[in-house]
């Protein structure tokens, strides 16, 4: 009777010493004494058996897993395991190849074991394996992944870098996932005492933009838990975005300070300076310049470190100075219009005005050359007798006065050219008209030119030329009579006797004794 009072199980337990010790030496079984496991993952505890090879194969294998306290966590029939482990324990092993595997899944933080493996077959034996007990450490939190990367390079050159992590689930490993672009490669394999080690690996090409950022690997669990780790590449380059910074403008005389910046790795170890003209005589970042000039050149710095070295682009530095107007500023005229120029020089460009006495005159156009503006005036002849040109800028201010031709001058200047060629044709007129006479008659100091006249005229009347040929005679004997009243004139001049109406052509020697 009192039998029937002792609990089941260890009855159960009873019978498997029992069976363990008919022979204990063929029925072995293979399981590590502990294995490791996240909570909220998975684990899976490896497991192997043996028993003695019975006459006929077995036609059915059950197995089991328990407690320490007998309590079933594993049964095919889910129905005989306690309510905690239902659904959460398989059988992951073939019993028919002798692999009694079994996973947990999730991993709770009770599930601390120690946990025993037995065996049914069926028509043969059975037997529970309680020499090879598992026990599990169950872990709240993972193990950070180990990295492996080099970590001073070049820029350009190619960098593996290789992402680790050791776990318990091979179902669902960790996802590992790289912080920086890549090409990845991921290898699964198995370890001793459980653990599976899952490993990524990234190669890319290093850039600037990889100098000192954290290279950051992070492994996800199953169950949501994650953890990253990271290490920090130093890429070596040669300097960029070299420049000379300094004050962008500055007044013509005033002492300035230029400084050579650069973005390089290791930093610039050294600096050059030059113009246009040739080098500077100054190595370090900074570069005083004094008494600044508007004809200061543009600046260059190069920056040096072991990588190699690099120049800037140019700095122009920008230099006020005030107004100065220039030579070639004028007031031209003509007929009936004055235009006045005014060339200027400033830095910054001038507001140039201009201005009469009585107020100011608009611009009729304004080119600007650089630094140079060119403002024209037009207006018309007899405005003013004085125009002023202002310049003005930040700088200071200039003045200019132009005089200006006015209408009476003007008016003079045509008058004397007006008498000027007058003359000129009073005496062209008669040298016209002794080129015209070829001959004329010979004239006596007793007779009046006016006698002649008429006696050439009879002549003329008389011949045969025609009425044009007449009227040449008669022109000239005109032009003659007006200009010349001293008969003595021609005292030397001989006509031909047989053609006195003759005008035109004749011999050159008519001026002969003149």
């Amino acid at each position: 009777m009192w039998i029937e009072k002792l609990p089941w199980c260890f009855l159960i337990h009873c019978i498997w010493l029992g069976v363990m010790g008919v022979d204990a030496s063929s029925w072995t079984a293979e399981v590590p004494s502990s294995v490791s496991g996240l909570q909220g993952s998975c684990i899976v505890i490896p497991c192997s058996f043996n028993y003695p090879e019975p006459k006929i194969n077995p036609s059915e294998f059950t197995g089991i897993w328990f407690k320490d306290t007998y309590e079933v966590i594993y049964h095919p029939d889910s129905s005989n395991a306690i309510t905690d482990y239902r659904g959460r324990t398989e059988l992951v092993g073939n019993l028919r190849q002798k692999n009694c595997s079994l996973r947990i899944d999730p991993l709770h933080h009770s599930d601390k074991g120690p946990f025993t493996f037995r065996i049914e077959i069926k028509d043969y034996n059975k037997a529970s394996y309680t020499k090879h007990r598992v026990s599990i450490a169950v872990s709240s939190s993972p193990d950070p992944p180990s990295l492996s990367v080099r970590e001073e390079v070049k820029v350009g050159e190619v960098v593996s870098a290789s992402c680790s992590v050791s776990h318990s689930c091979p179902s669902d490993p960790p996802l590992l996932t790289w912080s920086h672009s890549g090409t990845p490669s991921i290898q699964s394999r198995q370890q001793t005492n459980s653990q599976w080690e899952e490993t990524l690996t990234l190669t890319f090409r290093s850039s600037i933009a990889d100098n000192n950022q954290p290279l950051v690997c992070t492994a996800a669990y199953k169950g949501g838990m994650t953890v990253s780790s990271s290490k920090t590449i130093n890429v070596k380059y040669a300097p960029v975005d070299v420049m000379v910074e300094g004050v962008s403008s500055v007044k013509e005389g005033d002492t300035v300070e230029l400084r050579c910046s650069s973005d390089s790795n290791p930093a610039a170890h050294s600096y050059r300076w030059h113009n246009s003209r040739g080098p500077l005589p100054t190595t370090g970042p900074t570069l005083t310049l004094e008494n600044v000039t508007r004809l200061t050149e543009a600046l260059y710095c190069t920056a040096i470190n072991t990588e190699g070295q690099v120049p800037s682009s140019p700095l122009n530095l920008n230099v006020e100075y005030p107004p100065e107007i220039k030579v070639g500023s004028a007031c031209t005229s003509d007929i009936s219009m004055v235009t006045c120029l005014c060339i200027v020089d400033s830095e910054p460009p001038s507001t140039v005005e201009w201005s009469l006495p009585a107020g100011h005159l608009p611009s009729t156009r304004v080119e600007m050359h650089g630094s140079v503006a060119m403002v024209t005036l037009k207006r018309a002849l007899g405005f003013s007798e004085t125009v002023h040109c202002h310049a003005n800028n930040t700088q200071g201010n200039a003045t200019l006065s132009f005089t200006v031709p006015t209408n009476d001058k003007m008016f003079m200047l045509y008058v004397s050219i007006g008498i000027t060629a007058f003359v000129v044709v009073i005496i062209l007129i008669p040298m016209s008209a002794c080129l015209l006479t070829k001959k004329g008659g010979r004239s006596h100091s007793d007779q009046p030119v006016t006698s002649m006249q008429d006696m050439d005229a009879a002549k003329c009347a008389s011949s045969d030329p025609s009425t044009l040929r007449k009227k040449q005679k008669d022109t000239s004997s005109e032009i003659n009579t007006n200009y010349y009243t001293n008969d003595h004139l021609y005292s030397n001049m001989e006509a031909e006797e047989d053609d006195p109406c003759e005008c035109y052509g004749g011999d050159d020697a008519v001026y002969g004794n003149m």
